[in-house]
């Protein structure tokens, strides 16, 4: 039998966000997935392997500015960043989807609770203001058309 629960974040951005949990009776951890598509700001080519692996190490370095350490171990959270820069050209979008899991140390509250989906959307909408939409190199959007 399915535990787990998925809840949609409705931002006003061009990003396609969810927060859920594989155990929603015990939730002990949590997890938000942020997907768009981008498109090359610049028509150059650049080395993306190299943009890529910064943008990578970007999200995490920002998620731990903006997590709360009252709420969540800093330490055992995980990034798991992907955008293939194979297929990156000028004129195309390329998928790009980002899923951050989050320990919980307060009260094991389930999903879908106001406050805990208080957080993650704060949580998210850090994430896609201050790293996401300053980004140098790509404009993302919803969809891939």
């Amino acid at each position: 039998m399915g535990r787990g629960k998925e809840v949609r974040i409705n931002l006003p951005f061009n990003y396609n966000v969810v927060s859920g949990t594989v155990d929603n009776k015990n939730p002990k951890s949590v997890y938000i997935q942020i997907s768009a598509w981008g498109k090359p700001k610049e028509s150059d080519e650049l080395n993306y392997d190299l943009i890529l692996r910064n943008k990578a190490k970007g999200v995490k370095q920002k998620l731990f500015q903006i997590l709360d350490d009252n709420s969540f171990y800093k330490k055992r959270s995980i990034v798991d960043f992907n955008m293939a820069s194979s297929g990156i050209s000028s004129n195309k979008r390329s998928y790009m989807s980002v899923e951050l899991t989050l320990f919980k140390k307060e009260p094991l509250l389930p999903i879908n609770s106001e406050a805990l989906q208080s957080k993650m959307n704060d949580i998210s909408k850090k994430l896609i203001l201050e790293f996401f939409e300053k980004d140098n190199h790509f404009k993302f959007y919803k969809r891939k058309s």
